[in-house]
Parts: C-alpha cells; structure tokens; sequence
C-alpha cells in the first residue's frame, strides 16, 4: 500500500509538501498540486485515518459537502437526502465550509455528495475510487467512480426566456452571482443561448453581478440603475434571492414592477410567492433532487452499475412581477 512518502519520492517534491498538498493548504503552488495528485492517483494512494484507528472499514455514513448554509435553497434539498439515508440504513454528516474537509480527505465516510464549488476537480478525482464513490452535483466530471446530478438549468431559461419574449420584451438583462457556480453559469450559458433562439440580442452592460444574495442584488441594480439611463425592460436573475434585492432596488427608485422592469428568478423558494409582487421564478423540485443523488450514490456503493435515470423536474411559475408589464418607447 503506497505511503505518503512514496507519493513524494514519484513527485519529487518533499514530504512536507505532499502532506500539505493533502491537507488542501492553498501555499502551494497550481505546478506542485498538480505533479502530487497525479502520483497519489498513479500509486492509488488514498489518504485516510486507519494510522490514528478513526476509521473502520465501513462507517455506514455519507458526506454531504456544502459551500455553505446561506439562503433558503437547502432544507429541502436536504430533507431528500436525508430520507433516503434513512431507509437505506445509514447516517449523513453535513460539511459546510469554504475549505477542504478533513473526512472527504481522510475518508471517515463511505461515499459522499459534493455541492462545494471551493472544492477542486484535481483532488475529487483522485480521491474517487470504487471503494469510495462520489456524486457531484455543481460540476461535470468524467471518472467512473463520480456521478453527475445536474439540475436542467438551460432548459428552465428556455422557459423563463420564451415567457419574457411572450409578453413583449425584446431587451432583457441578466443578473448573474459567481462565476464559480456551476449552476449560475449553467444558467447564464442558457439565457444567452435561448435568446440567440429567439433572435435577440444581449448586451454586456446588461449583465450584473451579485453574490446570489439578496442584498448583493439590491446593490448591484442600485448601482446599475444610477449610472443608466437606458436599461432593459426586463432582467432574469440566476436566482429568487438576488432578483427580491434588484426588485426592491427598482422600487427604492419610485419605478414599478413590472410596469418599468420586469423580473424574474431561479430555485421558487419558499418567500418567491408570498414577495410583493410575487416572483415569477422556476419551480426546482430540490426535494427531488436530494432523493436522485443520494439513490445514485447508494447505487455506487452497493456497485449497482445499471442507475435507472430521472429527469428532475423544473417548471416555470408565472407570477406578478413578469406579468402584463407596460412596455416602454
């Protein structure tokens, strides 16, 4: 069984460096992560905690890996995949942090579900093996031991784009959050391929970004609105939370919604209906969502390799802030 010392002496780099190449320190260098990954994965290296005894063969837990609890998107995510956790047997641990988690590193669990984008490509893909499957559901990774669980972001924009267009909108804006989210740049990639569809165009300067919370939206629109004179007569946002923020920054200005700017969101969280106006988003079964990730990761570990496929379901909810706007000259 390869060491960590044998990982260094196939890398050439020092101990000291592998370890911390492990231990997911952010001192070293892109080169040298690279070059000890490779030779972990070369000599299947798998670093784990059987050296302290924390670890026994089997745990009969999974890992939930987030990048955090903020917003109101993952009760219901959770709740799905807590039950099947449950029927199946098992225990889940919930990890939310913006570093790398010492029991996905050190394997303390039998597989885990990943929703963490600070988590690189490089080191999942070496940690996946067939004794310690992974399913990801904010990026897409070829390696047989790591299933995607991707929601159907450009097809809930084609919905999203056709109901705008619909009601006579030819200029909308987007108003995007980090360009590390897989899903908010699934969602942007969408738009903009939705309203090529429909033969429109899109302007960069209608493009703002936020943090998918709701004041990053209010501040972003806030700003937008202050320096533009010309602007869209409606945006779509990657998600409720910052379109809530944009539409109270519209409003804050004496404009109307959707009279002077229509807008609409992503996810149909709880509040979503209950806003004023109530926002027009897409439905996300999250639930749903919870319940196929954790069912494929249990496949995986039973070594299932047949997974039966389900679409998750998403659907377009129109409400009053995209509805019967009064177009402008």
């Amino acid at each position: 069984m390869a060491t960590l010392k044998d990982v260094a002496k196939k890398a050439g780099v020092s101990v000291a460096t592998t370890s911390y190449v492990m231990n997911g320190s952010k001192l070293i260098t892109e080169g040298t992560k690279e070059k000890v990954l490779a030779a972990a994965k070369e000599l299947g290296y798998r670093p784990n905690g059987n050296a302290k005894n924390l670890k026994k063969n089997k745990t009969h837990i999974i890992g939930f890996f987030l990048s955090g609890f903020t917003g109101p998107f993952f009760n219901e995510l959770l709740e799905g995949i807590q039950d099947t956790v449950i029927k199946n047997g098992y225990e889940m641990v919930v990890c939310a942090s913006d570093d790398k988690h010492r029991l996905l590193l050190e394997q303390y669990v039998d597989g885990a579900i990943i929703l963490n984008y600070h988590i690189d490509d490089e080191l999942l893909d070496s940690l996946a093996s067939e004794k310690f499957p992974l399913v990801v559901l904010d990026r897409d990774l070829k390696n047989p031991h790591i299933s995607q669980v991707l929601l159907p972001n450009k097809l809930g924009m084609k919905q999203v784009v056709d109901h705008l267009v619909e009601e006579g909108h030819q200029r909308i804006g987007f108003i995007a959050g980090s360009e590390e989210s897989f899903d908010g740049e699934s969602r942007l990639e969408g738009f903009k391929e939705s309203l090529a569809t429909r033969g429109l165009s899109f302007d960069k300067k209608d493009l703002l970004r936020a943090d998918f919370t709701e004041i990053s939206g209010l501040l972003c629109m806030k700003e937008y609105l202050d320096k533009e004179a010309d602007y869209p007569t409606a945006f779509v946002s990657a998600n409720d939370e910052m379109a809530m923020g944009a539409i109270k920054a519209v409003q804050q200005k004496g404009m109307k919604v959707p009279e002077d700017i229509a807008f609409t969101g992503f996810d149909d969280i709880d509040l979503a209906r209950y806003f004023h106006p109530s926002l027009s988003t897409v439905c996300v079964q999250k639930k749903q969502w919870g319940r196929i990730a954790a069912e494929t990761l249990f496949h995986m570990l039973e070594k299932k390799h047949a997974v039966a496929e389900e679409d998750i379901t998403i659907e377009f909810i129109p409400r009053e802030s995209s509805l019967k706007g009064v177009m402008r000259d």
